[in-house]
C-alpha cells in the first residue's frame, strides 16, 4: 500500500493521535501515515518450550509499545502454538510466519565439485592418495632466524608483533606467537606462503590454536588466490578470549586455482596474545559426499572405463555425513565380489560436497524438486499450526550456488536460478493461503546488496535475482548501513517496503528515525520491525517510540 505524505507543522498532540514518525528538517516536520506493519522480530528456538512462552511473557509489553505482529519460526509443539495463538489474539498482534530455510535432508546442501580425485584399490577397497601432494612449509614453527619463521613469504612486523616463541608451544620446540596486534597501524597481524593446489579438488587445513586476553578475539585463516583478488575458503572459526591449545579445522574446495596464498592472522586485532602451532594441509576425498539426484558421484578407471555403483563397488556414503562439522575420517570405497575393477587399479572419483561459510552458514540447491516439496509441507503445517497473516520467506545470505550439476544443466546465472526459486516459493504460499501476505528478505535481490558479481562462492552473477518478485511479494529491508540509499530501487519495481531496523544496536531509535527521515519521498515505505539476532529488547519500546510514534 503506498503511503501517502502530508506536509504541514504539527503538534506532539496530533502526531500522538496518529501514531505517525515524525523527522525533524530545521523547523519544518514531514508526518506519515500511521505504519501499517509494525514488527516484533524473534530469532529463537521455537521448537523449545520456554522460549515459546517467553514470547508470550513479551507479548504485553508489544501491545503497550504499538506493535501489531510477532515474526518466528512455526517449529513449536501444537500445545504451544495454541497457546501463542491465544495470546497474540487477546493482545492483538498477528503472526508472521519464518519459512523456507535450508532443507531438512543435508544431502540437499548446495555441493561444489571435486573433479578426478585420485582413489588407489588395495586388497577390495578404494582409499584416496593425492596425486599432487600439498604441503605447508614449515607448520611448526621450528625453523627460524630470530623472530623470523623461515619458508614464510612474508610475516607482519617480525620481532614487533608476531614472535617465535620457544616457551610456549604446542608441539616441538616453538610456536608463532602474535602480540599487541594494534600496534600496527592498520591492525593487521599475518603471516603468509604460497601454496600449490589441484583444480576442483577438496582440502583439509588442520591447526593449534592458544589465545591470552586475545580481543578482539578474532583469528583466521584465509585461502586467497595468489593474486589475492579470489577467495577461495570462507570457512572461519571461534576461540575463546583466552583459551588453552585447540584443534581447528577447515576444509575448502580449490575451485579452478592451481596456486594460492595461506594466510594465519588477524585483521582486526588490537590486545592480547595468539599462539598458531602445528599447521598442516592436505588433499582429502569424499569428506561429507552429498548423495542426490544433482550431485552425482562417477568413478573411472584411468583408461576412462565407467564402473558402476552396485556392481563394481559398493554404494558410496559419508555414514557420518554432517554439512555443519567441516572435517572428520573419510569414508572409503568397498568393491564389490565379481567387480571389475582390478587390485591396485587407479580410479578418478568425481563427487560434490557442501562448503561451510564462516562458522556454520550453509545454502541449500535453488534447483532440487524435492526442496520445493517440503517448502509446500512446511507451508501447510504452519498454516495449521498458526494461522499466520503473512509468511516471511528465508531467503538471505545465500553464499554458494549454482555448482552442482543439477543448476549448471539449467543453463542459468544464479540471479536468473534465484528468480525462479523465489517465483515458485512464492506460489506455494499462494496454492495454500491465497489471503497471506508474502515477504521476502531484501539482500538476495538487492544490486546494493548482495545481487552482484562474485559473490562469496556463487558461481556467477546474482545480477536481475529480483525479476523473480512479484508485485505482491514484499520487501522486508534491512540494510540499514545505506540509510535507505536502495529503497527506492524496490519502490520502481512497485514492491513494498519494511525497514528492518535496530539489529542489536539502535538502542536510542535514532538509526530508524533517520532510514525513515532518508525515504520520506519514497513510495511503498509501509512497516518497521525490530529485529535482533541476539536476543535483546530492552529497547524495544524506545525504538518504537522513533518508528512510529509508540503505542
Amino acid at each position: 500500500m503506498s503511503r501517502t505524505r502530508m506536509v504541514c507543522v504539527v503538534s506532539a498532540v496530533i502526531a500522538a493521535a496518529y501514531g505517525m514518525a515524525l523527522a525533524s528538517f530545521g523547523a519544518s516536520h514531514v508526518a506519515r501515515e500511521p505504519l501499517k506493519h509494525r514488527w516484533l522480530f524473534v530469532w529463537r528456538d521455537m521448537s523449545n518450550p520456554r522460549e515459546v512462552d517467553r514470547v508470550i511473557e513479551r507479548m504485553p509489553r508489544a501491545r503497550a509499545a504499538g506493535y501489531n505482529a510477532v515474526v518466528l519460526s512455526p517449529t513449536m509443539p501444537e500445545a504451544k502454538a495454541a497457546a501463542l495463538r491465544e495470546a497474540a489474539k487477546a493482545n492483538g498482534l498477528s503472526i508472521v510466519a519464518i519459512v523456507m530455510g535450508n532443507s531438512r535432508d543435508r544431502n540437499y546442501m548446495e555441493g561444489v565439485p571435486v573433479e578426478n580425485a585420485l582413489f588407489v584399490v588395495r586388497e577390495g577397497i578404494a582409499l584416496h592418495v593425492p596425486d599432487n601432494p600439498t604441503e605447508v612449509k614449515n607448520g611448526g614453527f621450528e625453523e627460524a632466524s630470530g623472530n623470523k619463521a623461515l619458508g614464510w613469504q612474508w610475516q607482519d612486523d617480525e620481532g614487533v608483533t608476531t614472535f617465535i616463541d620457544r616457551e610456549v608451544k604446542h608441539s616441538g620446540q616453538s610456536s608463532l606467537r602474535m602480540e599487541s596486534i594494534g600496534k600496527n597501524e592498520h591492525r593487521h597481524c599475518r603471516i603468509m606462503q604460497p601454496i600449490k593446489l589441484q583444480p576442483f579438488r577438496q582440502y583439509h587445513v588442520s591447526v593449534f590454536v592458544k589465545t591470552e586476553d586475545l580481543a578482539p578475539a578474532d583469528p583466521e585463516i584465509k585461502v586467497l588466490s595468489r593474486d589475492t583478488s579470489r577467495q577461495i575458503s570462507f570457512q572461519t572459526f571461534r576461540v575463546e578470549r583466552t583459551q588453552d591449545w585447540k584443534r581447528y579445522d577447515i576444509v575448502f574446495n580449490s575451485f579452478d586455482q592451481t596456486e594460492a596464498n595461506l594466510y594465519l592472522g588477524s585483521w582486526w586485532g588490537k590486545d592480547g596474545k595468539l599462539w598458531w602451532d602445528d599447521l598442516s594441509i592436505e588433499e582429502i576425498g569424499l569428506v561429507n559426499v552429498l548423495r542426490r539426484p544433482g550431485c552425482p558421484v562417477t568413478v573411472k578407471g584411468e583408461d576412462g572405463t565407467l564402473y558402476e555403483e552396485g556392481r563394481d563397488f559398493e554404494p558410496i556414503r559419508d555414514p557420518m555425513l554432517h554439512p555443519w562439522i567441516a572435517y572428520h575420517e573419510a569414508p572409503i570405497i568397498r568393491l564389490k565380489a565379481g567387480t571389475r575393477i582390478k587390485n591396485g587399479e587407479r580410479l578418478r572419483v568425481s563427487y560434490y560436497h557442501p562448503i561451510i561459510v564462516y562458522e556454520d552458514r550453509l545454502t541449500s540447491c535453488v534447483s532440487e524438486p524435492k526442496i520445493f516439496e517440503e517448502w509446500r509441507e512446511e507451508i501447510k503445517h504452519a498454516d495449521t499450526l498458526l494461522k499466520p497473516s503473512a509468511f516471511l520467506m528465508s531467503h538471505d545470505e545465500m553464499r554458494v550456488m549454482n555448482w552442482c550439476a543439477l543448476c549448471r544443466s539449467r543453463k542459468m546465472t544464479p540471479g536468473e536460478l534465484l528468480a525462479d526459486n523465489v517465483r515458485q516459493a512464492a506460489q506455494i504460499i499462494r496454492d495454500i493461503r491465497p489471503d497471506a501476505g508474502i515477504w521476502v528478505w531484501n539482500d538476495m535481490f538487492d544490486p546494493m546488496h548482495n545481487a552482484v558479481d562474485n559473490y562469496y562462492a556463487v558461481n556467477g552473477t546474482l545480477k536481475g535475482s529480483w525479476k523473480g518478485l512479484d508485485k505482491d511479494v514484499g520487501i522486508v529491508n534491512w540494510h540499514g548501513g545505506l540509510e535507505g540509499k536502495n529503497c527506492r530501487f524496490f519502490a520502481d519495481l512497485g514492491l513494498k517496503q519494511i525497514l528492518s531496523g535496530y539489529y542489536d544496536s539502535d538502542e536510542t531509535g535514532d538509526a530508524i528515525a533517520k532510514w525513515q527521515a532518508n525515504t520520506r519521498d519514497i513510495p511503498g515505505i509501509v512497516g518497521a520491525m525490530y529485529t535482533t539476532w541476539e536476543d535483546k529488547y530492552d529497547a524495544m519500546e524506545a525504538w518504537a517510540k522513533r518508528a512510529w510514534g509508540g503505542g
